[in-house]
């Protein structure tokens, strides 16, 4: 078998180029870029030399942790021990994830064949698998695999971002209650212009049997307004509710004003996963004709001021 020594060098060169740079992304961090070319030569002289050099030992375990620490210090320097430890521990899950995509792709793209018929022996007892790949196929499965890695990791990171925003909510009007899963909005700033309370905002079809009728699905396309305007107070049909409808004006995407119909609850208790929950009267439930997540991971928004004020020990509760 014939090795191109300059291949292998310039092979492996861009394959821990693009490792360095992953494992950066996934850590957040912005190394200089000579930094990375250099702790990437690092790599690629070794990969080479084991075809220029035969001293085994070179190649053992051992040899191999601290070829990686010391192309991990080049590129990004110490900091700490358990920086360190995170980046050496990002730097093998990225080569592990990427190879394993490469050799996935590779059984999925080449013809049928048993997958056993690449895997023998050698002499020493260690198990070989020849995969005669060309050059373009390699590269194209390393891209690949890189890709789907950073994008299963950037998903993943903003899973862990909303879900560090996700709080239980349990509000209670006219003595009916309704829990879900809300997500704290730090961009909602959302107040009764008048009395400066809160307003938060949850799925009117959570109060669908409460809601007069038809009301929770034409809030989506009819104005509360018109609704509110239309309500018979002679009826028992939405009265009980009647004094604590509220229109509040707020500005839509478009820069058009529009009118929320919001409810006065009598108590609304939020709370983080694990941790105790706080009970506030001082607020306003905006009604949503639609679905306010499209997967269903939450059916409320909750206002800052509410959300983001947990301490250790939960609050007394506001009154209005």
């Amino acid at each position: 078998m014939i090795v191109y020594v300059d291949m292998v060098f310039l092979t492996n060169l861009a394959v821990d180029g693009t490792v360095l740079l992953t494992t950066a992304k996934v850590r957040r961090l912005q190394p200089k870029r000579r930094r990375i070319a250099l702790s990437a030569g690092m790599g690629a002289v070794y990969a080479a030399g084991m075809f220029m050099a035969d001293v085994p030992y070179l190649y053992s375990f051992a040899v191999k942790v601290l070829v990686s620490l010391a192309m991990l210090l080049c590129a990004f320097g110490y900091g700490s021990p358990l920086r360190l430890a995170r980046l050496m521990g990002t730097f093998y899950l990225v080569s592990f994830a990427t190879l394993g995509g490469v050799l996935g792709l590779t059984f999925l793209l080449r013809q049928s064949r048993a997958p056993w018929s690449d895997l023998s022996l050698s002499p020493d007892g260690g198990l070989l698998l020849e995969l005669p790949l060309q050059f373009l196929l390699l590269a194209v499965c390393f891209a690949l695999s890189v890709w789907l890695f950073r994008g299963a990791s950037a998903s993943a990171e903003r899973t862990g971002q909303l879900d560090s925003l996700i709080v239980n909510v349990a509000v209670t009007i006219g003595g009916e209650t309704r829990e879900c899963r809300g997500l704290v909005d730090t961009g909602n700033r959302l107040y009764d212009p008048l009395t400066r309370i809160p307003v938060m905002m949850m799925e009117a079809s959570l109060w669908k049997e409460q809601l007069p009728s038809g009301w929770a699905e034409r809030l989506k396309d009819e104005p509360a307004d018109s609704l509110v305007a239309g309500l018979d107070h002679d009826s028992s049909e939405g009265y009980a509710w009647g004094d604590r409808l509220r229109l509040i004006p707020y500005r839509g995407v478009n820069g058009n004003t529009r009118l929320l119909l919001a409810i006065k609850p009598d108590s609304v208790s939020i709370s983080p996963s694990g941790a105790p929950s706080r009970h506030y009267k001082r607020v306003l439930i905006g009604m949503d004709g639609g679905t306010l997540s499209p997967d269903g991971s939450y059916r409320a928004i909750v206002h800052p001021d509410l959300g983001m004020s947990f301490d250790a020990e939960a609050a007394p509760s506001q009154t209005a």
